[in-house]
């Protein structure tokens, strides 16, 4: 059993193409010997045509002269290569023959019964092959005179050359050997260019099925050639998508583990600090201990809370309520949510009436979000600006703080888990380091997009989502 796709398809394709070229090598000859056989026929007619005055020049060249050599020569010469020349006398004896077309006969009887000549002989064929011929003909004589006054009968009868040697098995030979030449040479063409095809197409199978091995054996940086505009160059590029997303999830869930472990490692190693020291009677005051175990605590349970969150909105298993929701409603009350509607430092620019299709709840939840990242990093005497408008068919909104830059690698990781912008990645500096990637998964949710930047006045982060007409 053939197990390789090249195999198979050059098996295939290689018979198909090989039994077309010799399809039409047999077709070619069977017309070639259809037309010969016509144009056979056609000339037989004009030869018999201008044997028609035959007798008369043999009778005139032997009347009176039969059978001297020169008489019999020169009957001879006026004769058809195939042709042969026989005088008999009354009796039914020979007297004379000539002809080229003796030259391959030997032991040549010919017997007379009124007007029916038979002929056996033996003909010599090309090599050393000999065979006996049987010819029967149905001719009348033509009566001559010989020199000495006596009747006799000349006869000319056509004669087979040998068969290696007549035009049309030469003719039809050379045929047959350049139609075999020439489908040798097209079959072994159709062949290389079924290799070339067949080499073509599943050289980039193989190296994907190649590529999809080592894939599954956990190498993930393993990529194809994608050159070329076909299918086969389109599914590989896809494939060398796909092993870009693995790769990069596995990237993601390596991450997650390490800033899972190192975030929280710092509560859970303070809050079994407090706690041995509530146990142990090292602590002055056990109640200020507790209180900060429980801080601890809050923070651990927010920590969980923000990543199952994470979790389903990666998961696109967040149910949402899409509805035609205000902004600026949620807007203030994520405003008051985070403590700042009082705050001198918040300054709020909404259009009244700016409409989109979104979940309030979790519209609301993004907004917090930025407003909690935006007053963590904003000094007393900076600024928090949250803009609502519309832009073309989207609603956008941008909170923008003073006080802070990023850089533009910071800028392209800001969204990602637990990331901070502080090199030392403390709590002190923040919150869980969840914050802006949930923003990013619950808009993307609901079909929008976000956006961070940064300039000389400071931070900017944004979002937008279709606005409603």
């Amino acid at each position: 059993m053939i197990s390789s796709l090249r195999a198979r398809m050059m098996i295939a394709v290689g018979l198909l193409a090989v039994a077309a070229v010799v399809a039409v090598a047999l077709a070619a000859r069977q017309g070639t010997r259809q037309e010969f056989r016509r144009f056979q026929e056609l000339e037989k007619s004009s030869t018999a045509r201008k044997a028609t005055d035959q007798p008369g020049r043999i009778a005139a060249l032997l009347d009176h002269h039969c059978c001297t050599p020169d008489s019999v020569r020169a009957a001879a010469n006026a004769l058809s290569p195939q042709e042969a020349l026989f005088v008999l006398d009354e009796s039914g004896a020979v007297i004379a023959k000539a002809g080229p077309a003796l030259g391959s006969f030997a032991d040549l009887r010919l017997t007379r019964d009124g007007d029916k000549i038979s002929l056996e002989a033996s003909q010599r064929q090309r090599g050393a092959a000999v065979t006996g011929v049987s010819l029967r003909f149905r001719i009348p004589g033509i009566p001559v005179r010989t020199e000495d006054g006596k009747t006799a009968y000349a006869y000319v009868l056509p004669l087979p050359p040998p068969e290696s040697d007549r035009p049309e098995a030469i003719f039809l030979g050379s045929v047959d050997r350049s139609l075999l030449l020439a489908t040798i040479l097209v079959a072994a063409l159709a062949l290389v260019l079924t290799w070339t095809l067949t080499r073509r197409i599943v050289g980039p199978i193989e190296e994907l099925r190649g590529a999809a091995r080592d894939l599954a054996r956990g190498q993930l940086t393993r990529r194809v050639d994608t050159r070329g505009s076909d299918e086969i160059a389109e599914l590989a590029r896809g494939f060398n998508a796909m092993a870009e997303e693995l790769e990069r999830q596995q990237i993601l869930r390596h991450n997650l583990v390490h800033d899972v472990v190192h975030e929280l490692r710092t509560p859970l190693t303070a809050l079994r600090c407090r706690i041995d020291a509530v146990s142990d009677g090292l602590s002055r005051d056990p109640r200020m201990e507790i209180d900060g175990a429980n801080e601890e605590i809050d923070h651990l349970a927010r920590m969980v809370d923000d990543l199952h969150e994470l979790a389903l909105a990666e998961a696109r298993e967040l149910k949402l309520s899409i509805a035609e929701v205000t902004m600026a409603p949620i807007v203030e009350s994520a405003t008051r949510a985070a403590g700042l509607e009082r705050d001198p430092r918040v300054y709020l620019e909404l259009k009244e009436r700016l409409t989109v299709r979104g979940d309030a709840v979790r519209l609301r939840q993004v907004v917090l979000n930025l407003l909690g990242n935006a007053a963590r990093y904003t000094p007393a005497d900076g600024s928090i600006t949250v803009r609502a408008f519309q832009q073309g068919s989207e609603a956008l909104v941008e909170v923008h703080n003073t006080g802070s830059t990023l850089g533009r690698d910071e800028l392209a990781h800001v969204f990602d888990r637990f990331y901070r912008a502080d090199p030392s990645r403390q709590r002190a500096t923040g919150g869980s380091g969840l914050g802006l990637t949930i923003v990013k998964n619950l808009v993307e949710a609901q079909g929008g997009r976000v956006w961070a930047g940064s300039d000389g006045s400071g931070v900017t982060f944004g979002f937008a989502l279709p606005a409603s007409r």
